[in-house]
């Protein structure tokens, strides 16, 4: 069966998509006119429920768009596959670093298994990042396959021609005239046509449709073989209702984040012209901040505790209520008292920015709103931390920020590739080993 020619793109966040034209950088990149159509129409946020995608910047004499807030893989209607990746640099990007880092936070915080990228040949980091999970997929069903699809006793309702399993006597004594040869039974049959396998051979079947790639296409038949005789998903959200979690499907449980991306049941960007393409989009501000919080969890020392979007202080009380929660990222407790308090920003800060106008590229707000927590949470005594990725911009904390005495400010870079960040506060530093 021929395929359509999937035309695939490359950038990073914050690129330029162009209507047409001959442009090829990670920074700025053309598109056909349908999937730049596409885009423009179902990509902008109305102002409801949907989440934003691009926003229309001016470009030349015309207008392209910037590809903001998420990574990941989209794809039109017209085949046009976008890749986006995170930008780690100001600089020329290294599509495959930053894959490798992409995919390192994904294992860490989207609970999906993908044990092996550490040991990722290069030759595989080449290859675009819906493959790599594709491959990352199909690798875990081969895995469930060795150690056993389940089955489950399913209960069937029919007319038969002979007497099997119970006979139902009302709808027996109900049978029409010239019938009475048929039987109304019920009986138990045992095979693998359960929720768990139903989606798991929806999964199969949607990335066969997505990979162009030859062994992933060889893999998904073959596993696709080993589900033909199970039914495929009608209903996703029933299904998902009832996917077990007992413990004779430990070895299922790993599956059940890859489905519920594969098949968007958990999309998180709501696009206004559904379609089949392909769609693994990731907030990236999210998973930064989730991805920083879980790897101090585990390097803190054991007398400290971390704990994630606390709320409970307010900024203000009025008419004998709590207005305006104030949810800081992380708060750190040596039992009950509060050691620090932490926000995470995915923003690349200019160390050579050192004067009043530039400001190092910090936003106002955020310190604002660092200082309400100071007070609140802090009492207004203490350390507080903005936590940014660290490039070769910004490679060492900045100078201190006092907000009055005793209660101070300090911006450090978090090593998305060493995993290292200096906390001063907790007398060393932080170096976490994945």
């Amino acid at each position: 069966m021929m395929r359509n020619k999937v035309n695939n793109v490359t950038v990073r966040e914050f690129a330029l998509l162009t209507n047409g034209g001959n442009n090829h950088s990670i920074d700025c990149h053309s598109i056909p006119k349908s999937a730049f159509e596409w885009l423009l129409a179902n990509g902008v946020s109305n102002g409801d429920s949907q989440r934003e995608l691009v926003k229309a910047k001016r470009y030349g004499k015309s207008i392209a768009l910037q590809v903001i807030n998420f990574v990941g893989v989209l794809e039109t209607p017209c085949k046009t596959r976008i890749e986006i990746l995170p930008k780690t640099s100001t600089d020329t990007c290294d599509p495959v670093s930053a894959r490798k880092i992409l995919l390192k936070m994904l294992a860490s915080v989207e609970t999906l298994k993908l044990e092996e990228f550490q040991q990722s040949q290069l030759q595989l980091l080449k290859q675009p990042l819906y493959e790599l999970l594709i491959t990352h997929f199909l690798k875990a069903v081969s895995k469930l396959v060795r150690q056993g699809i389940r089955n489950e006793y399913q209960r069937i309702e029919r007319e038969s021609p002979y007497l099997k399993g119970q006979l139902q006597v009302a709808k027996q004594l109900r049978q029409r005239p010239g019938k009475q040869h048929h039987f109304h039974v019920a009986y138990d049959i045992y095979n693998a046509n359960r929720a768990e396998n139903r989606l798991l051979h929806s999964s199969l079947k949607q990335v066969l449709n997505w990979s162009k790639s030859s062994a992933n296409q060889r893999l998904a038949r073959e596993l696709l073989f080993v589900f033909n005789d199970i039914n495929l998903s009608t209903n996703y959200a029933l299904d998902f209702r009832q996917w077990k979690d007992d413990r004779g499907l430990a070895h299922y449980r790993p599956l059940k984040p890859w489905c519920e991306l594969i098949l968007s049941y958990q999309s998180p960007v709501a696009m206004v012209g559904n379609h089949d393409g392909l769609s693994f989009l990731f907030p990236m501000e999210q998973l930064f901040e989730r991805y920083v919080a879980k790897q101090l969890k585990r390097q803190l020392p054991t007398h400290l505790k971390l704990r994630e979007q606390v709320s409970s202080h307010c900024l203000t009380h009025h008419n004998g209520n709590d207005w305006f929660r104030l949810k800081p990222d992380i708060v750190v407790y040596d039992k009950s008292k509060v050691v620090t308090v932490m926000d995470t920003k995915w923003k690349l800060l200019d160390a050579s920015l050192n004067t009043t106008k530039h400001k190092y590229n910090l936003s106002q707000s955020d310190l604002y709103q660092l200082f309400a927590y100071g007070e609140k949470y802090l009492r207004g005594q203490g350390d507080l931390y903005l936590i940014y990725p660290k490039y070769i911009g910004f490679i060492e904390p900045l100078a201190n920020f006092d907000f009055k005495p005793g209660l101070k400010l300090i911006v450090v870079p978090y090593d998305l590739e060493t995993d290292e960040c200096l906390l001063v506060s907790l007398k060393e530093p932080l170096s976490v080993v994945v």
